[in-house]
């Protein structure tokens, strides 16, 4: 069925306050949104990807801005598609032990495994460190303890959530964020570097791939779950009125994102005025920025931003996968349970520190990145149910995610040399050449099947 232009904008433009959120309503709404995603990935990463891309920032961060914007809010889309709060409805046409498995394994590494450890461990190196001045372990441990106690009462609060992530929490973070931006840009002038490593040859594929480290598409599943939730508790039932009151959601949140993202990346970039060296990541690139541009205040300021950042991340992690979690496992727990559940393991693991919890998540989110992005876009684009067309592409795409993550783990990867003729396979994105081809096969087939019916 063909659409109109017209239509369409009417359905993305309508009267916003005509049987859908009011703008005061939409703004908090927005709010959560954005505070849930923005967290420890999103400090740490682009001052690093726009420090390396030196005079390639704008079109690195816009690589980086496809994956760490604009296919999050994808996902919040694709989950409004389905009109429910169960995630595994994303990849149920492909198999239900398949969506079951899948949606599990991202939970579990956006949630306790990775992410939410990473947001402990990162505010406590910038934030929380520098004010005692030792590394002794119990220090770290203390912390997480203290951290993860205060984000469970959060987010098993659900009346609070909204008020602490909407009202009070994320406009705090945004305050301290323009103290530190509005001091660059009143810096000398702009003066980066060269591009170094692969931001010389490849800035926009490279920063591309960077931004799968903020996990943010993982995560977009479950907050867009939850952000239709509350939706709904605004008396909202209408499918057509949720995806485009998560649209506008969605659009509110990318523009805070895209704008935060720009400005750390150039900061990073401007780095370059008074730093030299290697960093692993953009954590001591943020230290140096906030001492050179805040003086002997700029630690303190830091220290804000990290921990409210982080802290709202984990807040909405825990909140939205002890929902997810209390679904998927036939409500045999209670969302309490699994909330203290995923408090301790990542109050645990976050002890390991901040660099081995980078270094074990990046083989598992080369393997996840490319069959999310292809339920996204499946959901998206209007083959939600179509059994026949997700089953050619997510099949074929999961193959070649096991492939990318064994790369990523330099585990040697059986018939790589066959492997490589697949267009942009060196690359890294032999899976979206394999997606095409598999969603095209899928399409065909169900369009013979159907004349045939």
């Amino acid at each position: 069925m063909k659409t109109h232009g017209k239509c369409v904008f009417v359905f993305l433009t309508g009267d916003i306050m005509n049987n859908s959120l009011s703008l005061s309503k939409l703004i908090p709404v927005s709010l959560v949104l954005f505070s849930s995603f923005f967290g420890a990935g999103n400090l740490l990463f682009p001052p690093l990807f726009g420090y390396l891309s030196g005079s390639n920032l704008n079109i690195a961060t816009l690589g980086f801005c496809i994956t760490g914007v604009g296919l999050p809010i994808l996902g919040v889309l694709a989950i409004a598609m389905t009109g429910g709060n169960d995630l595994t409805e994303v990849a149920a046409p492909v198999n239900i032990a398949y969506a079951k498995i899948i949606m599990f394994v991202s939970s579990m590494s956006i949630g306790p495994l990775f992410a939410i450890p990473r947001t402990a461990a990162f505010s406590y190196e910038i934030g929380i460190k520098p004010l005692f001045g030792t590394t002794e372990p119990w220090q770290l441990a203390l912390y997480s303890a203290l951290y993860f106690a205060f984000s469970y009462y959060v987010a098993n609060n659900p009346s609070k959530v909204l008020n602490w992530l909407g009202k009070v929490l994320t406009p705090a973070l945004l305050v301290c964020l323009v103290i530190l931006f509005v001091k660059v840009l009143l810096a000398p002038s702009f003066t980066p570097g060269a591009p170094q490593g692969e931001y010389l040859n490849a800035p926009f594929l490279k920063g591309f791939q960077e931004g799968y480290n903020t996990m943010d598409l993982l995560a977009s599943f479950l907050f867009g779950a939850a952000t239709l939730t509350t939706i709904k508790t605004f008396g909202i039932e209408n499918k057509k009125m949720l995806i485009r009151a998560c649209l506008w959601a969605g659009l509110i949140t990318a523009g805070l994102l895209a704008f935060i993202y720009y400005f750390l990346g150039y900061a990073g970039a401007e780095a370059h005025r008074y730093l030299s060296g290697e960093f692993s990541n953009g954590a001591g690139i943020l230290v140096a920025t906030a001492h050179e541009y805040l003086g002997s205040g700029g630690t303190l300021i830091l220290s804000a931003i990290i921990i409210l950042a982080c802290l709202t991340t984990s807040i909405g992690l825990i909140a939205a996968i002890s929902d997810y979690f209390h679904l998927l496992f036939n409500k045999k727990l209670s969302k309490q349970t699994f909330g203290i559940l995923i408090a301790l393991l990542s109050f645990s693991l976050s002890n390991f520190g901040l660099d081995m919890i980078i270094k074990m998540a990046i083989p598992i989110l080369c393997f996840l990145y490319p069959v999310m992005i292809a339920l996204a876009l499946l959901n998206v684009f209007g083959f939600g149910g179509n059994k026949r067309v997700f089953r050619c592409t997510m099949w074929i795409v999961t193959l070649f995610a096991i492939v990318e993550g064994l790369k990523a783990a330099a585990i040697p990867v059986p018939m790589e040399s066959i492997l490589s003729s697949v267009p942009l396979y060196d690359e890294g994105f032999g899976w979206f050449t394999a997606a095409v081809m598999g969603a095209a096969v899928g399409v065909i087939w169900d369009r013979m099947k159907g004349a045939t019916e």
